[in-house]
């Protein structure tokens, strides 16, 4: 994902952005291995 560094400071920041960061990590995967169309469904139902 490109990240070296965590760009806030505090712990409870760090937090937030690196669960943000595992966020995107799992929707990019998600999309690679069942594919857009049979994600948006899976999200209608």
């Amino acid at each position: 994902m490109g990240q070296g560094a965590f760009l806030m400071r505090r712990l409870e920041n760090v937090r937030g952005e690196f669960s943000l960061t595992a966020l995107a990590y799992n929707i990019r995967r998600t999309i690679t291995l069942v594919g857009v169309p049979d994600l948006i469904a899976t999200a209608r139902a």
